[in-house]
C-alpha cells in the first residue's frame, strides 16, 4: 500500500485522527510534533544568530584593521625551544625591538618561527601604543564563525530532539510490550482451553 509522503508525515505526527491510537501513542505523536516544531525554530534561530555573528565579525574586522598596525621587529636574541601553538604550528619566542606607530622604541618577547636567528627581522602586529597584539580578524575567520554558529544551533537542537523522540519511542514500546504480556497472560489460558 503506497502513501504519499505528506500523508505518511501527517500520520507519523499523529494528526490523522486514528481512532485506534492509545493515550501513549498520542503522547508520542505530541513529542514528535514538538520535535519538528523545535527543529524549525532552531533553524530560524540559527540563521538569525549566524547573520548576527557575521555582522559582529564585519565590525570587528573594521575596528581591528583601524586599531592594529603591522611593524618590522628586529630579533635581538636567539629563539627559544619551539613549542606547538594553538593552531598546531611550531613557534618559538625571542627578544626583539620595534618602533611603535607613535614613533616610540619598544622591546619585548615576541612569537617567531623557529628557523629565525638574532639580527633577522620579522613583521608583527601592534596596537596604537606599540604593544604586540594578534593580527586583525580576516574575512575567512568571520565567515567560519558565522557558519559555525548558524549551523551549530540547529544541529545541536536536532540531535537533542532526536534523542528525546527516540527515548520516548523506546519507553512507549517497552510499556506496550508489558501491557501486551499482561493481557496475554489472561487470554492465553482461555485460548488453550478453547483450542483443544
Amino acid at each position: 500500500m503506497s502513501q504519499k509522503p505528506f500523508a505518511r508525515f501527517v500520520r507519523w505526527l499523529g494528526l490523522d485522527r486514528n481512532p485506534l491510537r492509545r493515550r501513549c501513542d498520542r503522547v508520542e505523536a505530541l513529542v514528535r510534533l514538538a520535535a519538528v516544531l523545535g527543529v524549525v525554530v532552531a533553524v530560524v534561530a540559527g540563521v538569525m544568530l549566524g547573520i548576527r555573528e557575521y555582522g559582529n565579525g564585519l565590525r570587528a574586522e573594521v575596528r581591528q584593521a583601524h586599531n592594529r598596525h603591522q611593524v618590522v621587529a628586529t630579533l635581538t636574541g636567539d629563539v627559544t625551544t619551539p613549542r606547538l601553538s594553538v593552531a598546531g604550528a611550531a613557534v618559538g619566542h625571542a627578544q626583539a625591538t620595534w618602533v611603535a606607530p607613535d614613533g616610540t622604541a619598544r622591546a619585548g618577547v615576541i612569537e617567531v618561527p623557529p628557523s629565525r636567528q638574532a639580527g633577522e627581522t620579522v613583521r608583527v602586529w601592534t596596537d596604537g601604543k606599540g604593544a604586540i597584539t594578534p593580527r586583525p580578524q580576516d574575512r575567512e575567520t568571520t565567515v567560519v564563525a558565522a557558519l559555525t554558529v548558524g549551523t551549530g544551533v540547529p544541529l545541536a537542537a536536532g540531535a537533542i530532539l532526536a534523542l528525546l523522540v527516540t527515548c520516548t519511542r523506546l519507553v512507549n514500546q517497552r510499556r506496550a510490550r508489558r501491557v501486551w504480556e499482561a493481557q496475554w497472560t489472561v487470554v492465553e489460558p482461555m485460548w488453550r482451553i478453547n483450542g483443544r
